[in-house]
């Protein structure tokens, strides 16, 4: 296949990408919604934890994961539920913060750009920026990556990152136990995945770097 045809439709490539894999963790999340709640209890918060730190610490194509945990958390208990997700969500962010620390040469020249567009964003809104990536389906690559390559104290980092992840674990736990008993689980993890969906195929639109310039300290 011609090399420059990949190259001019690479954006495209992977909207469809994300779409194709949103899809294949819906249908999953409906699959895993109408399993027993004793089967879910059976991997306990050790596997809550791994399926969190799986989800977070993909580069570059974002892992829906929120729709499974959605799915599957009115079967645990809400606070350990959200500690374990939290947990393992903010551990498996720092995974494109030590990508960024070991240095900037592993990163294509468009990447490169985009990391200095967001090192900018950081630059202006501080631990602020972290917590709202970690918070929402903003891509967390594009943040954690840059303070890794310019050296962030990593236990900041951390703890902006935990304090977003477990916001954002307990607001699914919460609205997904309330929604399921309202309108059960296949409405609402259909409804999640689309919305996730648009939200990526959403940010894969976004110019980084001239939103970037437009809120960079003058």
């Amino acid at each position: 296949m011609d090399k420059n045809w990949l190259h001019r439709h690479s954006r495209i490539l992977a909207i469809v990408g994300v779409v194709v894999v949103g899809i294949g963790f819906s249908l999953l999340a409906v699959y895993l919604s109408n399993l027993p709640g004793d089967l879910w209890r059976g991997i306990g918060y050790p596997g809550i934890f791994l399926l969190s730190f799986i989800g977070t610490s993909s580069i570059v194509i974002p892992i829906p994961y929120t729709v499974i945990l959605l799915a599957i958390s009115p079967a645990f208990e809400p606070i350990l539920f959200t500690l374990a997700a939290g947990a393992g969500s903010a551990v498996g962010e720092m995974v494109g913060y030590i990508l960024g620390f070991l240095g900037r040469n592993a990163l294509g020249e468009g990447r490169r750009k985009q990391m200095d567009a967001m090192l900018k964003i950081f630059r202006r809104f501080g631990p602020i920026a972290v917590f709202v990536f970690a918070l929402t389906p903003l891509p967390d690559d594009l943040i954690f990556i840059p303070l890794g390559l310019m050296r962030y104290s990593p236990w900041k980092t951390l703890a902006a990152c935990a304090a977003g992840k477990f916001t954002m674990v307990f607001i699914i736990g919460t609205v997904g136990k309330a929604a399921g008993e309202l309108f059960g689980d296949l409405p609402l993890a259909v409804l999640v995945s689309i919305l996730l969906i648009l939200i990526i195929v959403v940010i894969f639109k976004i110019d980084w770097v001239k939103l970037a310039e437009k809120y960079a300290p003058k």
